[in-house]
């Protein structure tokens, strides 16, 4: 029991850091341009705990204001128009 106890947050992290490598695309919602975003984006080998520091730097990056946008990441590029 003690040895499932110690795999038990080795697994979960394994799912997290799958999870997390599935999700390959940014869309930003920027409302100083009034446009919609997506970039595509590679997080393997990325620490999930620090992914979101580095979707804020690389969404400042691309020259959007963190304060007047609004951004999600997702596995699907698709765009559903109606």
């Amino acid at each position: 029991m003690k040895r499932l106890k110690q795999a038990l947050p080795l697994i979960q992290e394994k799912k997290q850091t799958k999870r997390i490598k599935e999700m390959n695309y940014i869309t930003v919602l920027d409302f100083e341009q009034g446009r919609v975003f997506q970039y595509d984006v590679v997080t393997a080998g990325f620490n999930p705990e620090t992914l979101d520091e580095f979707y804020e730097s690389y969404i400042t990056g691309k020259g959007h204001n963190l304060a007047n946008c609004e951004w999600m990441v997702h596995k699907n590029p698709q765009v559903i128009t109606n």
